[in-house]
């Protein structure tokens, strides 16, 4: 039993003593809401997950674009998808997938519209402004954890030199 024990230590610390890192994510989820609570869910749904990307949070439309426009710098990488709210204020998110669609870097960059609105017309201009795909907020947290590990099996792989998307503020 006490051999067990040791071996659990062992695992958790690293060759110094000190306690092991967590794991790096393989990529990048940028997620563009500007509802909090919508964000603390869809987190605590991808720890649940135990998915392998590192989700990033903006919660301003104008922001988005702002962190979008370093992404062109050297230094810096895309996300792997953007999960865009339709309805937030100041600028809406149609405006930001179309500012995407717009940006030669970036219009290949895949989009998801994550909305509350399943209204046929919401999910038409979201597809005509260039949307890769549309999915709408589950109804429940059992049906988000699963949305997300969906999402995951549909991201590309990390190259080999991955830096993180946030690297560049």
């Amino acid at each position: 039993m006490r051999a067990m024990k040791e071996q659990k230590i062992e695992k958790k610390q690293n060759s110094h003593g000190q306690p092991k890192e967590p794991a790096k994510k393989s990529v990048t989820v940028l997620h563009v809401d500007d509802d909090p609570n919508d964000t603390t869910l869809l987190q605590v749904a991808c720890a649940k997950a135990d998915v392998n990307f590192e989700l990033l949070n903006i919660h301003d439309a104008n922001a988005v674009i702002e962190y979008l426009s370093s992404a062109d710098r050297p230094h810096c990488e895309l996300p792997a998808l953007v999960l865009l709210d339709m309805k937030m204020p100041r600028a809406a998110g149609m405006e930001v997938l179309k500012w995407i669609r717009n940006q030669s870097a970036l219009k290949h960059l895949p989009v998801f519209v994550l909305s509350g609105s399943e209204m046929h017309e919401d999910i038409r201009q979201a597809y005509e402004g260039g949307a890769n795909g549309y999915l709408v907020k589950p109804p429940n947290f059992d049906s988000l954890v699963k949305m997300v590990r969906d999402i995951r099996a549909h991201l590309p792989a990390p190259p080999p030199s991955h830096r993180a998307a946030h690297s560049c503020a």
